[in-house]
């Protein structure tokens, strides 16, 4: 029997998308994928030759629980020259196996059982490990006619005696959603004005259209209080190398480092020399600069649409758009089109109420599967 507390975590709503894909694609339906939020781009050649050279080099052992020492100075520089964020390399900084294990044991060392988590809505799926850690999901507004930026009544609302951790995704999954300079001022003055601990999530730092990046330990009163998540996998199309890293004050880190050692115990050592290479130079860029321009078609592809439109998603790779005229709800939209016309979105609602009435998309894919796309849509609206 499983334990009681696996009632309350599920299986995820994208993957069930996905799985729908390949059974239709094992038919020989041809599906384009606007679903899953991975690069489609090949790991930068550099960067695989240092994880080559590793194995050559025969670095193929545990390295310390925190991580390789030289890759831990590279986040620390990285983080004193583009963040304003200073961290002793030594205790501040831990190399985890992914972005997605490093929110998952910060969740699990600071969240008792019934803390309250302040949540986005829409979001990311943190409540698995919130839910693991006997921890309660509050969810807060972001608002779609402010380019998803943080409700301050919602925030402020959320709050209760109860409330321990507030989590903050900029740039943002599912919406593409940047923190503004007034939406970090808004996260900050409840942060402080509470005493909550604040959870940052800025695994799409580097993919950023214009708009600047603001981590949100580098405000005045926040340092002290935050945990920094980050990591390899989105900028540099790394997410096979299971790389990311936390940064946090080491009376953060204390606990977190003590559940840490019995998870995965180190990253891959491989991937961290893989991702010391990566933090030298720009080699992002031609990634980012190729996300920009499908970004433009897809928006211009949206306002054909309509009934469709979308708040200018400002970074990561995600858009939220309102769904076609025809469409009753999210989600079935989503199953009659994928099942109709073979694209395969996410209902927003898979990321809270604020989703109702939007989906997804993902443009992880190449122009010309865009344009497929979008073709498609338009032939189901005229359908409908």
């Amino acid at each position: 029997m499983q334990a009681k507390r696996m009632t309350d975590i599920p299986f995820s709503g994208i993957r069930e998308i996905f799985e729908e894909c390949n059974r239709l694609e094992a038919k020989g339906q041809d599906v384009v994928h606007f679903e899953i939020g991975r690069p489609d781009f090949d790991t930068p050649a550099p960067i695989k030759a240092a994880g080559k050279q590793a194995i050559d080099d025969g670095h193929v052992y545990y390295t310390s629980n925190y991580g390789l020492l030289e890759l831990r100075n590279g986040i620390a520089r990285k983080f004193a020259d583009e963040n304003g964020l200073e961290y002793d390399q030594t205790d501040e900084i831990v190399v985890t196996s992914g972005a997605t294990e490093a929110i998952f044991v910060t969740i699990l060392a600071l969240v008792d059982p019934g803390d309250e988590v302040l949540v986005p809505d829409p979001h990311w799926t943190y409540e698995p490990a919130i839910n693991a850690a006997g921890g309660s999901v509050v969810p807060y507004r972001l608002n779609p006619e402010d380019g998803f930026q943080p409700d301050e009544a919602s925030l402020r609302e959320a709050v209760s005696d109860d409330t321990k951790l507030l989590i903050v995704n900029t740039p943002q999954n599912p919406t593409g959603g940047v923190l503004n300079e007034a939406g970090a001022e808004v996260v900050r003055d409840v942060a402080v004005e509470h005493d909550l601990l604040v959870l940052s999530d800025e695994i799409y730092e580097k993919i950023i259209y214009g708009s600047p990046h603001r981590s949100i330990a580098a405000m005045d009163g926040m340092f002290e209080r935050t945990v920094t998540v980050n990591g390899f996998s989105k900028a540099y199309s790394m997410t096979g190398w299971r790389l990311g890293y936390l940064a946090a004050p080491t009376e953060l880190i204390d606990p977190i480092i003590r559940l840490r050692q019995y998870t995965s115990t180190c990253a891959s050592s491989i991937s961290q020399y893989a991702g010391l290479r990566a933090l030298k130079g720009d080699l992002h860029k031609p990634l980012v600069d190729a996300f920009a321009e499908r970004r433009e078609i897809l928006l211009n592809r949206i306002d054909g649409v309509p009934g469709m439109s979308c708040p200018e998603p400002q970074g990561a790779f995600y858009a939220m758009p309102t769904i076609p005229d025809g469409a009753i709800d999210a989600e079935s939209f989503v199953w009659e089109l994928l099942r109709d016309k073979g694209v395969a979105t996410v209902p927003g609602t898979v990321f809270g109420s604020t989703g109702e009435g939007r989906v997804r998309l993902a443009y992880s894919i190449s122009t010309e599967r865009i344009e497929e796309a979008f073709d498609r849509i338009e032939e189901w609206v005229k359908e409908q």
